[in-house]
């Protein structure tokens, strides 16, 4: 079981870490990359399988777990709008992402 929750977590991060990679590399045009929303989206469906994972093993923080989620859901949705959008994308959603993400990895941290 440490051997799955490990796994995750290193595909968890390495989706936090492309989302954010896509997003500074586009962050000059302000055009998104595709790859930004399937990672914030794959962020999304590891942390909800290491949730579950943990929650079976242990005695998760719920009250963790469940700003991460409402954090990870919102950046999703914002990369989503964004991909959509494409160049028209409102000042608050493409610097919601990064800012939705940031907070996610310090609550993680730091909470």
């Amino acid at each position: 079981m440490s051997f799955l929750i490990s796994l995750f977590v290193v595909l968890h991060m390495i989706c936090w870490a492309v989302a954010l990679g896509t997003w500074v590399a586009s962050a000059r045009t302000r055009v998104p990359n595709k790859g930004m929303a399937h990672a914030t989206a794959g962020a999304l469906v590891f942390g909800i399988v290491l949730a579950a994972l943990v929650s079976i093993g242990g005695d998760p923080n719920h009250m963790k777990l469940g700003i991460k989620l409402l954090l990870a859901i919102v950046a999703t949705v914002l990369a989503y709008i964004a991909n959509k959008k494409q160049a028209e994308t409102p000042s608050a959603v493409w610097f919601g992402i990064p800012t939705a993400i940031l907070v996610n990895i310090i609550v993680a941290v730091f909470v």
